[in-house]
């Protein structure tokens, strides 16, 4: 996707016909944050995805690697010259979390 996830959701909305009122009422939010989300004023609750995804019959596991990815974009986009190796810290650095998060729970008797 070569746009913000809130141009994303205009996008589908104008392309289903769907008017600002429906689609909000759909995703249970107020007019006005769905315009602001739309309008990249305000940031896309994570909460919604699963909503958006029902709506437009999108897969919610795609939708969600859009979600992040742009979540990740907007953290290193002013690093230009850095943003590979960043990714690949932050992959290292996840891979470190679920071997963590595993060893956590398991229990040793």
């Amino acid at each position: 996707m070569k746009e913000t996830f809130g141009e994303y959701i205009h996008r589908l909305r104008a392309d289903s016909g769907l008017t600002l009122t429906k689609l909000a009422a759909a995703l249970d939010i107020d007019q006005s944050t769905l315009s602001k989300i739309e309008n990249c004023k305000r940031n896309v609750p994570v909460e919604i995805l699963p909503k958006l995804s029902k709506v437009f019959k999108l897969d919610i596991n795609q939708l969600e690697k859009e979600y992040y990815s742009e979540k990740i974009a907007e953290i290193i986009y002013n690093k230009e010259n850095e943003t590979k190796e960043l990714i690949e810290l932050a992959e290292e650095k996840a891979k470190y979390f679920r071997i963590k998060k595993l060893q956590q729970g398991t229990i040793k008797f």
